[in-house]
Protein backbone atom coordinates (compact mmCIF):
# COMPACT_ATOMS: atom_id res chain seq x y z
CA UNK A 1 0.00 0.00 0.00
CA UNK A 2 2.76 2.46 0.95
CA UNK A 3 4.72 1.89 -2.25
CA UNK A 4 1.63 2.15 -4.43
CA UNK A 5 0.63 5.40 -2.73
CA UNK A 6 4.17 6.68 -3.25
CA UNK A 7 3.97 5.87 -6.96
CA UNK A 8 0.64 7.66 -7.16
CA UNK A 9 2.09 10.79 -5.53
CA UNK A 10 5.15 10.67 -7.81
CA UNK A 11 2.94 10.59 -10.88
CA UNK A 12 0.76 13.36 -9.51
CA UNK A 13 3.83 15.47 -8.74
CA UNK A 14 5.28 15.06 -12.23
CA UNK A 15 1.99 16.06 -13.82
CA UNK A 16 1.56 19.19 -11.69
CA UNK A 17 5.22 20.30 -11.87
CA UNK A 18 4.80 22.63 -14.91
CA UNK A 19 1.88 24.33 -13.17
CA UNK A 20 3.95 24.91 -10.05
CA UNK A 21 6.69 26.50 -12.14
CA UNK A 22 4.23 28.67 -14.08
CA UNK A 23 2.61 29.79 -10.83
CA UNK A 24 5.97 31.37 -10.00
CA UNK A 25 6.99 32.72 -13.42
CA UNK A 26 3.71 34.17 -14.71
CA UNK A 27 2.36 37.63 -13.96
CA UNK A 28 -0.80 36.47 -12.20
CA UNK A 29 -2.60 37.59 -9.07
CA UNK A 30 -2.33 35.38 -5.99
CA UNK A 31 -5.74 33.90 -6.78
CA UNK A 32 -4.69 33.30 -10.39
CA UNK A 33 -1.58 31.46 -9.22
CA UNK A 34 -3.72 29.37 -6.90
CA UNK A 35 -6.14 28.54 -9.70
CA UNK A 36 -3.25 27.54 -11.93
CA UNK A 37 -2.27 24.84 -9.43
CA UNK A 38 -5.41 23.72 -7.61
CA UNK A 39 -7.63 23.26 -10.67
CA UNK A 40 -5.30 20.97 -12.68
CA UNK A 41 -4.20 19.18 -9.50
CA UNK A 42 -7.77 18.07 -8.83
CA UNK A 43 -8.24 17.10 -12.47
CA UNK A 44 -5.05 15.03 -12.51
CA UNK A 45 -6.03 13.34 -9.27
CA UNK A 46 -9.40 12.43 -10.71
CA UNK A 47 -7.93 11.08 -13.95
CA UNK A 48 -5.31 9.00 -12.13
CA UNK A 49 -8.02 7.34 -10.02
CA UNK A 50 -10.40 6.52 -12.83
CA UNK A 51 -8.66 3.16 -13.09
CA UNK A 52 -6.60 1.06 -10.71
CA UNK A 53 -4.14 0.51 -13.57
CA UNK A 54 -2.27 3.74 -12.85
CA UNK A 55 0.73 2.67 -14.96
CA UNK A 56 -1.46 2.34 -18.02
CA UNK A 57 -3.09 5.68 -17.24
CA UNK A 58 0.27 7.45 -17.19
CA UNK A 59 1.27 5.87 -20.51
CA UNK A 60 -2.02 7.05 -22.01
CA UNK A 61 -1.28 10.51 -20.65
CA UNK A 62 1.95 10.68 -22.67
CA UNK A 63 0.69 13.69 -24.71
CA UNK A 64 0.21 15.54 -21.43
CA UNK A 65 3.70 14.59 -20.29
CA UNK A 66 5.07 15.80 -23.62
CA UNK A 67 3.35 19.15 -23.11
CA UNK A 68 4.85 19.37 -19.64
CA UNK A 69 8.35 18.65 -20.92
CA UNK A 70 7.94 21.13 -23.79
CA UNK A 71 6.69 23.79 -21.38
CA UNK A 72 9.66 23.30 -19.05
CA UNK A 73 12.17 23.69 -21.89
CA UNK A 74 10.47 26.88 -23.05
CA UNK A 75 10.42 28.24 -19.51
CA UNK A 76 14.15 27.56 -19.31
CA UNK A 77 14.62 29.49 -22.56
CA UNK A 78 12.28 32.42 -22.06
CA UNK A 79 11.68 32.63 -18.34
CA UNK A 80 7.91 32.90 -18.70
CA UNK A 81 4.95 32.32 -20.97
CA UNK A 82 2.91 29.31 -22.10
CA UNK A 83 3.45 27.12 -25.15
CA UNK A 84 2.48 29.76 -27.68
CA UNK A 85 0.85 29.49 -31.09
CA UNK A 86 4.06 30.78 -32.65
CA UNK A 87 6.04 28.08 -30.89
CA UNK A 88 3.79 25.37 -32.32
CA UNK A 89 4.25 26.93 -35.76
CA UNK A 90 8.00 27.04 -35.24
CA UNK A 91 7.94 23.26 -34.90
CA UNK A 92 6.58 23.14 -38.44
CA UNK A 93 8.59 25.93 -40.05
CA UNK A 94 12.01 25.42 -38.42
CA UNK A 95 14.23 23.14 -40.49
CA UNK A 96 15.81 20.02 -38.93
CA UNK A 97 19.29 21.54 -39.04
CA UNK A 98 18.22 24.50 -36.92
CA UNK A 99 16.46 22.19 -34.47
CA UNK A 100 19.59 20.10 -34.11
CA UNK A 101 21.77 23.17 -33.53
CA UNK A 102 19.40 24.49 -30.89
CA UNK A 103 18.91 21.23 -29.01
CA UNK A 104 22.64 20.63 -28.89
CA UNK A 105 23.03 23.88 -26.97
CA UNK A 106 20.15 23.37 -24.51
CA UNK A 107 21.54 20.42 -22.63
CA UNK A 108 20.74 21.68 -19.08
CA UNK A 109 17.03 21.90 -19.85
CA UNK A 110 17.03 18.64 -21.79
CA UNK A 111 18.88 16.82 -19.02
CA UNK A 112 16.29 17.90 -16.46
CA UNK A 113 13.46 16.83 -18.75
CA UNK A 114 15.09 13.44 -19.25
CA UNK A 115 15.70 13.00 -15.51
CA UNK A 116 12.08 13.79 -14.70
CA UNK A 117 10.08 12.25 -17.50
CA UNK A 118 11.97 9.17 -18.70
CA UNK A 119 11.98 7.49 -15.24
CA UNK A 120 8.30 8.39 -14.88
CA UNK A 121 7.39 6.65 -18.12
CA UNK A 122 9.67 3.72 -17.30
CA UNK A 123 8.05 3.28 -13.88
CA UNK A 124 4.59 3.48 -15.41
CA UNK A 125 5.47 0.81 -17.96
CA UNK A 126 6.81 -1.48 -15.21
CA UNK A 127 3.65 -1.07 -13.10
CA UNK A 128 1.47 -1.81 -16.11
CA UNK A 129 3.51 -4.84 -17.18
CA UNK A 130 3.56 -6.31 -13.65
CA UNK A 131 -0.14 -5.67 -13.10
CA UNK A 132 0.45 -3.52 -10.03
CA UNK A 133 -2.76 -1.67 -9.27
CA UNK A 134 -3.81 1.18 -7.00
CA UNK A 135 -5.41 0.36 -3.70
CA UNK A 136 -9.17 0.92 -3.74
CA UNK A 137 -8.90 3.55 -1.00
CA UNK A 138 -7.15 5.83 -3.49
CA UNK A 139 -9.89 5.57 -6.06
CA UNK A 140 -12.67 7.85 -7.10
CA UNK A 141 -14.45 8.99 -3.93
CA UNK A 142 -11.58 11.11 -2.57
CA UNK A 143 -10.89 12.41 -6.05
CA UNK A 144 -14.52 13.34 -6.62
CA UNK A 145 -14.64 15.18 -3.31
CA UNK A 146 -11.45 17.06 -4.17
CA UNK A 147 -12.74 17.88 -7.64
CA UNK A 148 -16.06 19.17 -6.35
CA UNK A 149 -14.31 21.31 -3.76
CA UNK A 150 -11.96 22.65 -6.39
CA UNK A 151 -14.88 23.52 -8.67
CA UNK A 152 -16.39 25.64 -5.90
CA UNK A 153 -13.06 27.34 -5.15
CA UNK A 154 -12.42 27.94 -8.84
CA UNK A 155 -15.83 29.51 -9.36
CA UNK A 156 -15.35 31.85 -6.41
CA UNK A 157 -11.81 32.87 -7.33
CA UNK A 158 -12.59 33.29 -11.02
CA UNK A 159 -15.22 35.82 -10.07
CA UNK A 160 -12.77 38.05 -8.22
CA UNK A 161 -9.67 37.87 -10.42
CA UNK A 162 -8.92 38.52 -14.11
CA UNK A 163 -8.27 34.99 -15.27
CA UNK A 164 -8.78 33.41 -18.70
CA UNK A 165 -8.28 29.62 -18.70
CA UNK A 166 -7.40 29.52 -22.41
CA UNK A 167 -4.63 32.03 -21.71
CA UNK A 168 -3.52 31.32 -18.15
CA UNK A 169 -4.26 27.66 -17.33
CA UNK A 170 -1.77 24.98 -18.37
CA UNK A 171 -2.28 22.63 -20.22
CA UNK A 172 -5.54 24.12 -21.51
CA UNK A 173 -3.70 27.13 -22.95
CA UNK A 174 -1.21 24.89 -24.77
CA UNK A 175 -3.99 22.81 -26.34
CA UNK A 176 -5.96 25.94 -27.25
CA UNK A 177 -2.90 27.46 -28.91
CA UNK A 178 -2.26 24.21 -30.77
CA UNK A 179 -5.76 24.47 -32.25
CA UNK A 180 -5.09 28.02 -33.42
CA UNK A 181 -1.78 26.88 -34.92
CA UNK A 182 -3.58 24.20 -36.95
CA UNK A 183 -6.00 26.81 -38.27
CA UNK A 184 -3.16 29.10 -39.30
CA UNK A 185 -1.24 26.31 -40.95
CA UNK A 186 -4.35 25.46 -42.98
CA UNK A 187 -4.64 29.13 -44.01
CA UNK A 188 -0.98 29.08 -45.04
CA UNK A 189 -1.46 25.93 -47.12
CA UNK A 190 -4.47 27.50 -48.84
CA UNK A 191 -2.69 30.81 -49.44
CA UNK A 192 -1.64 30.29 -53.09
CA UNK A 193 -5.19 29.54 -54.22
CA UNK A 194 -6.91 32.12 -52.00
CA UNK A 195 -4.61 34.97 -53.09
CA UNK A 196 -4.32 33.92 -56.74
CA UNK A 197 -6.63 36.61 -58.14
CA UNK A 198 -5.31 39.50 -56.05
CA UNK A 199 -3.84 42.52 -57.83
CA UNK A 200 -2.33 45.77 -56.59
CA UNK A 201 -3.24 47.50 -59.86
CA UNK A 202 0.17 49.09 -59.47
CA UNK A 203 1.89 51.35 -61.98
CA UNK A 204 5.22 53.11 -62.37
CA UNK A 205 5.28 56.85 -61.68
CA UNK A 206 8.85 58.06 -62.22
CA UNK A 207 9.11 60.06 -65.43
CA UNK A 208 12.84 59.88 -66.13
CA UNK A 209 14.31 57.27 -68.45
CA UNK A 210 16.86 55.86 -66.00
CA UNK A 211 15.73 52.45 -64.67
CA UNK A 212 16.01 51.79 -60.94
CA UNK A 213 17.63 48.81 -59.25
CA UNK A 214 16.46 48.24 -55.68
CA UNK A 215 17.78 45.56 -53.35
CA UNK A 216 16.22 44.64 -50.01
CA UNK A 217 18.51 42.62 -47.75
CA UNK A 218 16.68 40.88 -44.92
CA UNK A 219 18.87 40.00 -41.99
CA UNK A 220 18.24 37.27 -39.46
CA UNK A 221 18.38 37.78 -35.67
CA UNK A 222 20.48 40.94 -35.93
CA UNK A 223 19.93 43.39 -33.08
CA UNK A 224 20.85 47.04 -33.43
CA UNK A 225 22.64 47.27 -30.09
CA UNK A 226 25.56 45.23 -31.45
CA UNK A 227 25.98 47.42 -34.51
CA UNK A 228 28.79 49.95 -34.53
CA UNK A 229 26.50 52.25 -36.53
CA UNK A 230 24.18 52.34 -33.51
CA UNK A 231 26.87 53.29 -31.02
CA UNK A 232 28.22 49.85 -30.12
CA UNK A 233 31.75 50.05 -28.74
CA UNK A 234 33.16 47.34 -31.00
CA UNK A 235 34.05 47.78 -34.70
CA UNK A 236 31.29 45.52 -36.02
CA UNK A 237 30.59 47.80 -39.03
CA UNK A 238 34.05 48.86 -40.24
CA UNK A 239 32.94 49.07 -43.88
CA UNK A 240 29.47 50.54 -43.51
CA UNK A 241 30.76 53.20 -41.13
CA UNK A 242 32.91 54.55 -43.99
CA UNK A 243 30.24 54.29 -46.69
CA UNK A 244 28.85 57.34 -48.47
CA UNK A 245 25.14 57.64 -49.21
CA UNK A 246 24.09 55.69 -46.10
CA UNK A 247 21.08 56.67 -43.98
CA UNK A 248 20.77 55.04 -40.55
CA UNK A 249 17.35 54.95 -38.88
CA UNK A 250 18.02 55.21 -35.19
CA UNK A 251 14.59 54.60 -33.65
CA UNK A 252 13.36 51.53 -35.50
CA UNK A 253 11.71 48.40 -34.09
CA UNK A 254 10.37 45.13 -35.47
CA UNK A 255 6.69 44.38 -34.96
CA UNK A 256 7.39 40.70 -34.34
CA UNK A 257 10.07 38.57 -32.71
CA UNK A 258 9.43 35.50 -34.87
CA UNK A 259 10.72 34.97 -38.41
CA UNK A 260 7.52 33.49 -39.80
CA UNK A 261 5.66 36.71 -38.91
CA UNK A 262 8.31 39.40 -39.14
CA UNK A 263 9.50 38.59 -42.67
CA UNK A 264 5.97 38.60 -44.17
CA UNK A 265 5.44 42.02 -42.55
CA UNK A 266 8.52 43.23 -44.46
CA UNK A 267 7.35 41.64 -47.71
CA UNK A 268 3.68 42.64 -47.66
CA UNK A 269 1.23 45.27 -46.43
CA UNK A 270 0.34 43.16 -43.39
CA UNK A 271 1.22 44.61 -40.01
CA UNK A 272 0.38 44.26 -36.34
CA UNK A 273 -2.87 46.19 -36.82
CA UNK A 274 -4.09 43.92 -39.60
CA UNK A 275 -1.88 40.87 -39.96
CA UNK A 276 -4.55 38.50 -41.24
CA UNK A 277 -4.90 40.51 -44.46
CA UNK A 278 -1.78 38.60 -45.46
CA UNK A 279 -3.71 35.37 -46.01
CA UNK A 280 -5.67 36.69 -49.01
CA UNK A 281 -3.36 39.29 -50.59
CA UNK A 282 -0.05 39.11 -52.42
CA UNK A 283 3.28 40.62 -51.42
CA UNK A 284 5.77 43.20 -52.54
CA UNK A 285 7.04 41.10 -55.46
CA UNK A 286 3.63 41.30 -57.08
CA UNK A 287 3.45 45.08 -56.67
CA UNK A 288 6.87 45.62 -58.28
CA UNK A 289 6.07 43.17 -61.09
CA UNK A 290 2.88 45.03 -61.94
CA UNK A 291 4.92 48.26 -62.11
CA UNK A 292 7.24 46.78 -64.73
CA UNK A 293 10.12 45.58 -62.56
CA UNK A 294 11.89 42.28 -63.05
CA UNK A 295 11.69 40.74 -59.58
CA UNK A 296 14.13 38.35 -57.94
CA UNK A 297 14.04 36.50 -54.61
CA UNK A 298 17.32 34.92 -53.45
CA UNK A 299 17.36 33.07 -50.14
CA UNK A 300 20.06 31.47 -48.04
CA UNK A 301 17.42 29.83 -45.86
CA UNK A 302 15.72 26.51 -46.40
CA UNK A 303 12.18 26.24 -47.67
CA UNK A 304 9.74 25.42 -44.88
CA UNK A 305 6.33 25.69 -46.59
CA UNK A 306 5.66 28.99 -44.87
CA UNK A 307 4.24 32.25 -46.17
CA UNK A 308 7.82 33.42 -46.72
CA UNK A 309 8.25 30.74 -49.38
CA UNK A 310 5.03 31.72 -51.12
CA UNK A 311 5.83 35.44 -51.04
CA UNK A 312 9.27 34.73 -52.51
CA UNK A 313 7.84 32.52 -55.23
CA UNK A 314 5.76 35.46 -56.48
CA UNK A 315 8.98 36.85 -57.98
CA UNK A 316 9.89 36.36 -61.64
CA UNK A 317 12.96 34.44 -60.48
CA UNK A 318 13.15 32.64 -57.13
CA UNK A 319 16.19 30.74 -55.84
CA UNK A 320 16.72 29.03 -52.50
CA UNK A 321 20.44 28.31 -52.39
CA UNK A 322 20.02 25.54 -49.86
CA UNK A 323 17.78 23.57 -52.21
CA UNK A 324 21.02 22.76 -54.02
CA UNK A 325 23.50 23.08 -51.15
CA UNK A 326 21.73 22.22 -47.86
CA UNK A 327 24.82 22.84 -45.73
CA UNK A 328 25.50 26.33 -47.08
CA UNK A 329 25.25 28.96 -44.35
CA UNK A 330 27.62 31.70 -45.53
CA UNK A 331 25.51 34.59 -46.79
CA UNK A 332 28.21 35.78 -49.18
CA UNK A 333 27.17 32.89 -51.44
CA UNK A 334 24.20 35.12 -52.37
CA UNK A 335 26.54 37.52 -54.16
CA UNK A 336 27.08 35.30 -57.20
CA UNK A 337 23.41 34.95 -58.21
CA UNK A 338 22.90 38.63 -57.37
CA UNK A 339 25.67 39.65 -59.77
CA UNK A 340 24.21 37.34 -62.42
CA UNK A 341 20.84 39.07 -62.13
CA UNK A 342 22.43 42.54 -62.22
CA UNK A 343 24.28 41.60 -65.40
CA UNK A 344 21.36 39.86 -67.08
CA UNK A 345 18.95 42.74 -66.46
CA UNK A 346 21.21 45.74 -66.92
CA UNK A 347 19.17 48.59 -68.34
CA UNK A 348 15.90 47.23 -66.90
CA UNK A 349 14.00 48.05 -63.74
CA UNK A 350 15.06 45.44 -61.19
CA UNK A 351 13.89 44.62 -57.66
CA UNK A 352 15.82 42.01 -55.65
CA UNK A 353 15.28 40.55 -52.18
CA UNK A 354 18.16 38.78 -50.44
CA UNK A 355 16.99 36.71 -47.48
CA UNK A 356 20.06 35.95 -45.40
CA UNK A 357 20.83 33.53 -42.58
CA UNK A 358 22.54 36.36 -40.74
CA UNK A 359 23.08 35.89 -37.02
CA UNK A 360 20.83 32.91 -36.42
CA UNK A 361 21.99 30.63 -33.63
CA UNK A 362 24.39 28.74 -33.67
CA UNK A 363 26.35 31.97 -34.13
CA UNK A 364 29.79 30.44 -34.59
CA UNK A 365 28.56 28.55 -37.67
CA UNK A 366 27.54 31.71 -39.55
CA UNK A 367 30.97 32.92 -40.63
CA UNK A 368 34.21 31.39 -41.97
CA UNK A 369 37.25 30.86 -39.80
CA UNK A 370 38.97 33.82 -41.43
CA UNK A 371 36.22 36.06 -40.05
CA UNK A 372 36.92 35.17 -36.41
CA UNK A 373 37.75 38.70 -35.30
CA UNK A 374 36.36 38.58 -31.76
CA UNK A 375 37.64 35.62 -29.77
CA UNK A 376 37.27 33.32 -27.98
CA UNK A 377 34.09 32.41 -29.82
CA UNK A 378 33.70 28.79 -28.76
CA UNK A 379 31.07 27.89 -26.17
CA UNK A 380 29.79 24.66 -24.75
CA UNK A 381 26.06 25.23 -24.70
CA UNK A 382 23.71 28.14 -24.19
CA UNK A 383 24.75 29.13 -20.68
CA UNK A 384 25.20 32.48 -19.01
CA UNK A 385 28.71 31.44 -18.02
CA UNK A 386 29.57 31.51 -21.74
CA UNK A 387 28.00 34.91 -22.39
CA UNK A 388 31.23 36.60 -23.48
CA UNK A 389 32.01 33.81 -25.92
CA UNK A 390 28.45 33.99 -27.25
CA UNK A 391 28.74 37.76 -27.66
CA UNK A 392 32.07 37.35 -29.45
CA UNK A 393 30.57 34.90 -31.92
CA UNK A 394 27.46 37.04 -32.35
CA UNK A 395 29.56 40.14 -33.04
CA UNK A 396 31.47 38.18 -35.66
CA UNK A 397 28.16 37.50 -37.44
CA UNK A 398 27.37 41.23 -37.44
CA UNK A 399 30.78 42.00 -38.90
CA UNK A 400 30.23 39.35 -41.56
CA UNK A 401 26.91 41.00 -42.43
CA UNK A 402 28.82 44.28 -42.73
CA UNK A 403 31.04 42.63 -45.34
CA UNK A 404 28.04 41.28 -47.26
CA UNK A 405 26.29 44.65 -47.36
CA UNK A 406 29.45 46.42 -48.46
CA UNK A 407 29.84 43.97 -51.34
CA UNK A 408 26.18 44.39 -52.33
CA UNK A 409 26.69 48.16 -52.43
CA UNK A 410 29.86 47.72 -54.49
CA UNK A 411 28.02 45.48 -56.97
CA UNK A 412 25.20 48.02 -57.31
CA UNK A 413 27.57 50.94 -57.71
CA UNK A 414 29.46 48.94 -60.31
CA UNK A 415 26.42 48.99 -62.57
CA UNK A 416 26.74 52.77 -62.78
CA UNK A 417 22.98 52.96 -62.54
CA UNK A 418 20.23 54.38 -60.37
CA UNK A 419 20.47 51.98 -57.43
CA UNK A 420 19.49 51.72 -53.78
CA UNK A 421 19.79 49.12 -51.06
CA UNK A 422 17.81 48.70 -47.85
CA UNK A 423 18.84 46.43 -44.99
CA UNK A 424 16.87 45.45 -41.94
CA UNK A 425 16.58 42.38 -39.74
CA UNK A 426 13.51 40.30 -39.05
CA UNK A 427 13.99 40.52 -35.27
CA UNK A 428 16.69 40.74 -32.63
CA UNK A 429 17.97 38.41 -29.94
CA UNK A 430 18.36 37.98 -26.19
CA UNK A 431 21.86 36.95 -25.09
CA UNK A 432 21.68 36.79 -21.29
CA UNK A 433 21.54 40.59 -21.16
CA UNK A 434 20.12 41.09 -17.67
CA UNK A 435 19.04 39.27 -14.52
CA UNK A 436 16.22 37.48 -16.38
CA UNK A 437 18.82 35.36 -18.24
CA UNK A 438 16.77 35.37 -21.44
CA UNK A 439 18.22 33.73 -24.53
CA UNK A 440 17.25 33.60 -28.22
CA UNK A 441 13.96 35.11 -29.45
CA UNK A 442 10.31 34.24 -30.23
CA UNK A 443 9.19 34.41 -26.60
CA UNK A 444 5.46 35.16 -26.06
CA UNK A 445 6.46 38.37 -24.30
CA UNK A 446 9.16 40.26 -26.23
CA UNK A 447 12.15 41.98 -24.74
CA UNK A 448 13.69 45.22 -25.96
CA UNK A 449 16.62 43.28 -27.46
CA UNK A 450 14.29 41.08 -29.51
CA UNK A 451 12.63 44.05 -31.21
CA UNK A 452 15.30 46.76 -31.60
CA UNK A 453 16.82 46.03 -34.99
CA UNK A 454 18.80 48.04 -37.55
CA UNK A 455 17.38 49.76 -40.59
CA UNK A 456 19.80 51.33 -43.06
CA UNK A 457 19.32 52.63 -46.60
CA UNK A 458 22.07 53.24 -49.14
CA UNK A 459 21.58 55.21 -52.35
CA UNK A 460 23.97 55.51 -55.27
CA UNK A 461 25.11 58.90 -56.61
CA UNK A 462 22.87 58.42 -59.65
CA UNK A 463 19.85 57.66 -57.46
CA UNK A 464 20.60 60.72 -55.34
CA UNK A 465 20.72 62.85 -58.48
CA UNK A 466 17.47 61.58 -60.00
CA UNK A 467 15.47 61.24 -56.77
CA UNK A 468 16.83 63.97 -54.55
CA UNK A 469 13.43 64.50 -52.92
CA UNK A 470 13.26 60.87 -51.76
CA UNK A 471 16.80 61.01 -50.38
CA UNK A 472 15.88 64.22 -48.56
CA UNK A 473 12.80 62.61 -47.01
CA UNK A 474 14.80 59.57 -45.91
CA UNK A 475 17.31 61.81 -44.17
CA UNK A 476 14.58 63.92 -42.57
CA UNK A 477 12.87 60.83 -41.11
CA UNK A 478 15.97 58.99 -39.92
CA UNK A 479 15.42 59.82 -36.25
CA UNK A 480 11.63 59.37 -36.28
CA UNK A 481 10.05 56.41 -34.45
CA UNK A 482 9.42 53.68 -37.01
CA UNK A 483 8.54 50.00 -37.19
CA UNK A 484 8.94 47.18 -39.66
CA UNK A 485 5.55 47.84 -41.28
CA UNK A 486 7.21 50.88 -42.90
CA UNK A 487 9.52 48.79 -45.09
CA UNK A 488 6.88 47.76 -47.65
CA UNK A 489 5.58 51.30 -48.16
CA UNK A 490 9.06 52.87 -48.14
CA UNK A 491 10.29 50.54 -50.87
CA UNK A 492 7.26 51.25 -53.05
CA UNK A 493 8.00 54.97 -52.71
CA UNK A 494 11.68 54.47 -53.52
CA UNK A 495 10.78 52.44 -56.60
CA UNK A 496 8.09 54.80 -57.88
CA UNK A 497 5.44 52.10 -57.48
CA UNK A 498 1.98 53.60 -57.05
CA UNK A 499 -1.01 51.62 -55.78
CA UNK A 500 -4.00 52.40 -53.64
CA UNK A 501 -2.49 50.06 -51.05
CA UNK A 502 0.59 52.23 -50.57
CA UNK A 503 0.33 54.26 -47.37
CA UNK A 504 2.65 57.25 -47.49
CA UNK A 505 2.08 57.96 -43.80
CA UNK A 506 4.13 54.77 -43.27
CA UNK A 507 6.74 55.53 -45.93
CA UNK A 508 10.04 56.83 -44.60
CA UNK A 509 10.74 58.06 -48.13
CA UNK A 510 7.79 60.43 -48.02
CA UNK A 511 7.22 63.85 -46.52
CA UNK A 512 3.82 62.49 -45.43
CA UNK A 513 5.41 60.07 -42.96
CA UNK A 514 3.62 60.20 -39.61
CA UNK A 515 4.58 58.84 -36.21
CA UNK A 516 2.39 55.89 -35.24
CA UNK A 517 1.92 54.13 -31.89
CA UNK A 518 4.41 51.32 -31.45
CA UNK A 519 2.76 47.92 -31.70
CA UNK A 520 3.78 44.30 -31.28
CA UNK A 521 1.82 41.49 -32.90
CA UNK A 522 1.12 38.95 -30.20
CA UNK A 523 0.74 35.21 -30.29
CA UNK A 524 -2.90 35.45 -31.35
CA UNK A 525 -2.14 37.94 -34.14
CA UNK A 526 -3.51 40.84 -32.13
CA UNK A 527 -1.77 44.24 -31.82
CA UNK A 528 -0.45 45.06 -28.37
CA UNK A 529 1.16 48.23 -27.10
CA UNK A 530 4.59 47.95 -25.53
CA UNK A 531 3.18 48.80 -22.10
CA UNK A 532 0.93 45.75 -22.39
CA UNK A 533 3.57 43.22 -23.43
CA UNK A 534 6.96 44.46 -22.22
CA UNK A 535 8.35 44.52 -18.72
CA UNK A 536 9.49 47.79 -17.07
CA UNK A 537 13.14 46.85 -17.57
CA UNK A 538 12.57 46.76 -21.34
CA UNK A 539 10.79 50.11 -21.37
CA UNK A 540 13.65 51.63 -19.41
CA UNK A 541 16.13 50.17 -21.87
CA UNK A 542 14.25 51.77 -24.75
CA UNK A 543 14.35 55.17 -23.10
CA UNK A 544 18.04 54.77 -22.35
CA UNK A 545 19.16 53.61 -25.80
CA UNK A 546 16.95 55.84 -27.92
CA UNK A 547 17.68 59.22 -26.35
Amino acid sequence: MFMKKTFFLIFLGVLILPNLILAVTESLSWSGRLLNVVTPLAAYWLVLTLSRKVGRTIILLFPLLFLGAFQMVLTYLYGRGPIAVDMWLNLVTTNPGEVGELLSQLMPAIVWVVIIYIPTLTLAAILWRRHLYLDKTLLRRPALIATASTAVITTVLAGVTPYAPTTDLFPLNAVYNFGIALTRQKATTDYPSVSASFSYHAHYTFTDSVPETLVLVIGETSRADNWQLYGYHRPTNPLLSKAHGLTVFTDYMSQSNTTHKSVPILLSMADADNYDILYHTKGIMQAFREAGYHTVFLSNQQRNHSLIDYLGEQADYCLFLRDRHPETTDDTYLLTPLQQQLTAHRGQRLFVVLHTYGSHFNYADRYPKAARIFTPDHYDGAKRSYRQQLINAYDNTIRHTDLLLSQVMTALEGTGGCAAMMYTSDHGEDIFDDHRNLFLHASPFPSYWQLHVPLVVWTSPVYQQHHADIVTHLAANRHRPAESNSVFHTLLSMGGVATRYRNDSLSLASQSYTDHPRLFIDDHNQPRTYDACMQPIDMEQMKKRMK
